[in-house]
């Protein structure tokens, strides 16, 4: 079997997605149960879900709700620490893999940054800039320069992200030599682990998930 270990790229947890009806404690049960070894909670980070709360509370709620994920999985799951980062005035949606807490918390103007200022940070802190659902409805395509790679297969069981065509345009058109994932985008309940990449080894840390996407060495399901 090609690439035993099984990781989720996009979920959300309602700890810190006020779009989720599922807790993080209740979400790593059911990854448990689908045999995933690795998830990466993605929770929204967004003026909207900021609500009217002071910048740093908001930061430290988004760690605490993959804490909160992670105690929940004990050595049953690893589980990492990603976003989905949406910037004001845009529809657009990136997921960022290998954000800290001190990487957002010295970085309050982020959401009025312009896009490839903000990609530019994150690749200087060593982290990915991944365009999520990139074919959806209301989605500006970003050109290949701004991001390190697209999200071609989303399982969200509600918006259709035009999967085929994100993917055969990521491997014949603009996103050639682009790191190219797939995620459940993980809700609720009814939203049942879908999606993700499988590899040989397990990917245990921010520092393995990195390495793994850029080296190309894992298989989309």
């Amino acid at each position: 079997m090609k690439g035993k270990y099984k990781t989720e790229l996009h979920c959300h947890t309602s700890e810190a997605s006020m779009c989720a009806s599922e807790s993080g404690s209740d979400t790593v049960k059911r990854y448990i149960n689908c045999n995933y070894t690795s998830l990466v909670v993605t929770n929204h980070f967004s003026p909207a879900h900021m609500e009217d709360m002071p910048y740093d509370r908001f930061v430290r709620r988004f760690f605490d709700a993959a804490e909160t994920a992670r105690c929940a999985a004990g050595d049953a799951l690893y589980v990492l620490t990603g976003m989905e980062l949406k910037l004001r005035g845009s529809a657009n949606e990136y997921l960022v893999f290998g954000p800290t807490e001190e990487m957002l918390s010295e970085f309050p103007e982020i959401f009025d940054t312009p896009l490839d200022d903000v990609h530019r940070y994150f690749n200087e802190r060593g982290c990915l800039f991944i365009q999520a659902h990139p074919m959806r409805y209301g989605i500006t395509l970003i050109e290949p320069q701004s991001v390190d790679g697209y999200e071609v297969r989303n399982a969200h069981t509600v918006w259709n992200s035009h999967n085929d065509i994100a993917y055969l345009w990521a491997k014949s058109v603009g996103g050639e030599g682009k790191i190219l994932t797939a995620g459940t985008d993980h809700h609720d309940p009814e939203n049942t682990p879908a999606a993700g990449i499988l590899t040989d080894e397990p990917i245990t840390c921010n520092d393995d998930l990195i390495s793994v996407l850029k080296s190309g060495e894992y298989f989309i399901f």
